[in-house]
């Protein structure tokens, strides 16, 4: 087990083998592995679990400890100070009505990177787009906690009716008050991707980390789309809860 461990820590990858180290030490704190107080293995420990250098182990409990996850004491040792898995507190819901609720107690405050006008994008047009589009791009955040980066895109002719709303307020609730009649169907697609630079930076975590990006797109009766939006959210934050339906007594 050990032996394979180390033999992927060593696979070439672009990624510093601090930051592997990294993200399998917050891997165990994430599983409760050591709970809040316990002290974590020595450094040497350490070193002989994953076969690196005592550099390279020390390199990833200063990230760790920058998180505010652990706490070094010099000689004491190392101490958990929070649950890594309460980080999982930002709920993405899998329904139209769940996801406007949840925005609208979330106490979003966003910062304006771009606004303009134009065409979507080709992830999330088809042959159903309206002539033009309002688009702002934003960091959203909550608690000091920057955790969502979105472009959105509404109808132009929807997004003139309410410019001021749509330009100070969470866009989805404000389609949600003003255009309910406008939405008839609405998707949403999830996908994993690793954190780039610019994501990083917006968003606070380290470049590779990774992001769950989420694609919306609502339609009217028309099948026109009226709103799109691509986000991107820190997958350390995120969590998702389906409620399946039981199945019948005939099945």
């Amino acid at each position: 087990m050990t032996s394979a461990l180390n033999a992927t820590l060593r696979k070439r990858t672009r990624l510093p083998l601090s930051l592997k180290i990294k993200y399998i030490l917050r891997s165990r704190l994430e599983r409760g592995e050591w709970p809040i107080g316990t002290q974590i293995p020595t450094l040497p420990e350490l070193v002989e679990q994953y076969g690196v250098s005592r550099a390279t182990v020390r390199a990833a409990l200063d990230e760790l400890a920058r998180e505010g996850l652990i706490e070094r004491t010099r000689g004491k040792g190392t101490f958990v100070i929070n649950d890594a898995a309460k980080e999982h507190w930002l709920m993405l819901p899998t329904d139209w009505r769940s996801l406007v609720r949840h925005i609208e107690h979330l106490d979003v405050r966003f910062t304006v990177l771009d606004v303009g006008r134009g065409a979507l994008p080709p992830e999330l047009s088809d042959d159903h787009v309206a002539d033009a589009y309002w688009r702002t791009t934003r960091i959203n955040w909550t608690a000091n906690i920057p955790y969502s980066l979105n472009t959105v895109y509404v109808a132009e002719r929807l997004a003139r009716q309410q410019q001021q709303a749509f330009e100070t307020e969470p866009v989805l609730p404000v389609m949600a008050r003003y255009f309910k009649e406008e939405i008839r169907t609405a998707t949403q697609m999830l996908t994993i991707r690793a954190a780039d630079a610019l994501m990083a930076r917006h968003l606070d975590i380290d470049i590779g980390m990774p992001v769950a990006r989420a694609l919306r797109i609502a339609k009217n009766a028309q099948q026109e789309t009226v709103y799109a939006a691509s986000i991107l959210y820190p997958a350390k934050y995120l969590y998702i809860e389906t409620h399946f339906q039981p199945f019948d007594e005939e099945d």
